[in-house]
């Protein structure tokens, strides 16, 4: 028994095994407090009803069948795909170019002060960063229609616009996550070997050619994590959609999570808040795995 010869280790690797478990133990013990047991209840709490007085009964796969025919949850995933199209693939180019940038200065004084001033805005809590593109984005003292007035052109609605808001949110999102997907990238840039590059120069390759068949390739697996990591925040994105628009004009900003929080906490329709849980859940994996599957390269020199 595995489990047994952890216990009572009698060889060396099997003392090494017991000291590694016993360091990933706590990390364990909190994921599975913090994102499995909820998990769990969520799966749970979307086949059950709760009624007033806090009591719950059993209705099977109904509230699935009224979540995912509600008009109202469709708008939200619709809002929520469309910021995530609209933030994410911008905000990884964009990052991916100044990390080129930042790789290509030679001071490394210089290098680490714009490196530090891309990811001053990741450090800013997110309802921060949030209030500070509200007062931007206002529309009778916002410094960005000012800007605009400046140069003869009329001052836009930005978060009250129905047609202006998600693309609002999703600039507040690239300026929030340009630095940190900066930082992967400009490490994973330092850690490719000079003699690549020089073996590309002797073979006749111009600065884009190294670019596409020598940095690109080898920062693939930087690639996918950041593709990744930015699906899920985007899909999960609240904070900052709920500290400047609160869901509107007209819901054209409510998000999933969002129109969760109000189900859950508003409504008290727990159960229908489960079934929405269960739907990102399942939405992220499977749209990982895809991208995990179809991006994922090895690649070797």
């Amino acid at each position: 028994m595995p489990w047994v010869r952890l216990v009572f280790a009698r060889t060396y690797m099997d003392r090494q095994r017991r000291a590694g478990l016993l360091f990933i133990l706590p990390a364990l013990l909190y994921f599975c407090l913090v994102f499995v047991v909820p998990l769990g209840e969520s799966v749970v709490g979307s086949f059950y009803r709760t009624v007033p007085g806090g009591a719950s009964r059993f209705v099977g796969v109904r509230l699935y069948e009224r979540v995912l025919t509600d008009s109202t949850f469709w708008q939200a995933v619709r809002n929520t795909v469309t910021l995530l199209l609209l933030s994410a693939p911008a905000t990884i180019v964009l990052a991916l170019l100044v990390a080129l940038g930042l790789n290509r200065l030679a001071s490394l004084r210089w290098r680490s002060a714009w490196a530090a001033m891309y990811f001053l805005p990741f450090a800013v809590s997110l309802v921060a960063a949030a209030l500070i593109w509200q007062w931007m984005y206002d529309p009778v003292y916002g410094f960005l229609n000012y800007l605009l007035t400046r140069v003869g052109i009329p001052p836009q609605k930005w978060l009250t616009s129905l047609d202006q808001v998600l693309p609002s949110l999703a600039i507040v999102n690239l300026w929030v996550r340009l630095g940190f997907d900066t930082m992967i990238f400009l490490a994973a840039l330092q850690a490719i070997p000079r003699e690549y590059y020089e073996t590309a120069e002797i073979d006749g390759a111009n600065r884009w050619q190294s670019v596409r068949h020598v940095t690109l390739p080898l920062l693939n697996p930087q690639i996918v994590m950041v593709s990744i990591l930015e699906l899920i925040f985007d899909f999960k994105i609240f904070d900052q959609v709920y500290a400047t628009t609160q869901g509107g004009p007209a819901s054209a900003s409510e998000t999933v999570i969002m129109l969760l929080y109000d189900t859950a906490f508003k409504y008290f329709r727990l159960g229908d808040a489960s079934v929405m849980a269960v739907f990102v859940f399942v939405s992220l994996l499977l749209v990982t795995l895809v991208q995990w599957r179809v991006l994922r390269r090895q690649v070797e020199y």
